[in-house]
């Protein structure tokens, strides 16, 4: 069950609902930056900015999909060859290994997610998580569409067994989502979709709703969903420098977006019982050729740092602060 030891919530007022730990190839074979993450930098750079607890998940392409492939094109192919019995079966034991074994003593600090491909060869997936969940605690599921070049929709088609995977052990299940059409695989509305169908289980749609009012208001009217901040200072940037992106017509969410911590306020006062904070460290900074579902490709070169992302806390206050900073995050995780 999704139950988070005891000794975590302790004396907890910052939940950070969204990092990764681990090495993309994708990214490192495309010289783009962040790529990797280890649980001890990860550990140092949240506690010293007074972050309580760290949900984190692997980055974010397997070495199970055929490395030359991803290097010539960014397409993801198995062939055979990949590390691992299965998409992420590498990925995730690594992280918790690296956790349980190399970092116990982090253990106290870490929520540990799995991540999944929802498309292929899902039945043994979901057999080698068995296998590692009777050996290491987690307590979620991550899913990235766009890198995993898998349709949300695909989880409950393909990844039906991830899905009944989930249900058995009430683990809740974070996804990347976007608002607009330039990545259809990640899309939002899918997201929703399958929250309505899935009443039982608890769903995060990351990425601030890509600023879009309409669809954070349709998110805030689901129940079991919930919506994160993570990466957003470089998504009010992306804004700004006319990125096609986000949100960015009549449907924005209004406000200064040269402030980011005014915009986090907004969502904080308007959604308190829907948004909760998130980092997405390392990638609060991007420098990357993205290829999205679409066929567009964009060049980012965005940065930021952990004491920025903290920053967008520091205008909301009271139980509006509780809420977004850790009740929230343990609702959405324990249930």
């Amino acid at each position: 069950m999704a139950t988070i030891p005891d000794v975590i919530k302790k004396d907890l007022s910052i939940l950070d609902v969204h990092t990764h730990v681990g090495v993309d190839p994708k990214l490192y074979l495309s010289h783009s930056l962040p790529y990797c993450r280890s649980i001890d930098v990860a550990y140092r750079e949240a506690v010293e900015v007074g972050i309580g607890a760290t949900v984190c998940f692997p980055f974010i392409t397997s070495l199970y999909y055929d490395l030359k492939t991803l290097a010539d094109t960014g397409d993801v192919e198995i062939t055979g060859n990949g590390i691992g019995r299965a998409p992420y079966h590498f990925e995730n034991e690594h992280m918790l290994r690296q956790l349980y074994e190399l970092f116990p003593e982090y253990a106290d600090h870490f929520i540990p997610f799995v991540i999944v491909d929802t498309l292929r060869e899902t039945e043994e997936q979901v057999r080698v998580l068995d296998d590692l969940l009777s050996t290491f605690p987690f307590y979620g599921i991550k899913i990235h569409p766009r890198d995993a070049q898998a349709h949300v929709a695909t989880l409950s088609k393909e990844g039906q067994p991830i899905l009944d995977f989930a249900q058995a052990y009430d683990f809740p299940i974070l996804i990347h989502a976007c608002s607009t059409h330039i990545d259809p695989l990640s899309s939002i509305r899918d997201v929703f979709c399958l929250a309505r169908r899935y009443p039982s289980l608890r769903w995060c749609a990351a990425h601030f709703c890509g600023f879009h009012q309409g669809l954070f208001d349709e998110a805030d009217r689901i129940d079991n969903l919930w919506v994160d901040s993570a990466a957003m200072s470089i998504g009010c940037d992306s804004v700004l420098e006319g990125y096609d992106v986000y949100e960015n017509g009549p449907e924005k969410i209004a406000g200064d977006y040269n402030k980011p911590e005014e915009i986090f306020f907004s969502m904080a006062e308007r959604y308190p019982d829907t948004f909760m904070f998130g980092t997405d460290n390392p990638a609060h900074s991007w420098i990357a050729v993205t290829k999205f579902s679409s066929g567009k490709v964009e060049r980012f070169e965005m940065k930021s740092t952990m004491e920025r992302e903290i920053s967008l806390l520091s205008l909301v206050k009271g139980e509006h602060l509780e809420k977004i900073a850790c009740r929230n995050a343990l609702r959405f995780i324990e249930g």
